[in-house]
């Protein structure tokens, strides 16, 4: 470890990070703050909901969290689909796995840009 100060990152570096982060952590997997995360975690091996009702419950999560957790981001939009793909699985044949993909579009409040943020994650069982 060198005496050195880190890199500085953008604003909009700064908010994609926080979203990343909002999106790979459950609730209650943060000890300081047990409302930090989403609800994606909730459902990751959900079979029972339908396609339809289990993305709106995930997009309804997702733009409640953004909007408490990231305050330098406004007027959120969150869309979200959801997929099965199959993925090989060496020797054993193919896995089918839920692909969530995920595009968070805003305003950055302090500058006016709008900012989109795009990830994806295999769910059931975790992987991304």
């Amino acid at each position: 470890m060198r005496q050195q100060e880190h890199p500085k990152s953008s604003l909009q570096q700064s908010v994609m990070q926080h979203l990343h982060l909002l999106l790979t952590t459950a609730f209650g997997g943060f000890p300081c703050d047990e409302d930090f995360g989403c609800g994606i975690w909730d459902h990751d091996f959900d079979n029972v909901t339908s396609a339809h009702k289990l993305k709106e419950l995930i997009r309804q999560s997702l733009l409640k969290s953004i909007q408490e957790k990231e305050k330098r981001l406004g007027n959120i939009r969150v869309e979200l689909m959801i997929m099965q793909e199959e993925l090989a699985d060496g020797p054993n044949g193919i896995r089918v796995k839920k692909r969530i993909n995920i595009s968070i579009g805003g305003v950055l409040q302090s500058t006016n840009e709008q900012l989109v943020f795009k990830d994806s994650f295999f769910v059931g069982p975790l992987s991304y």
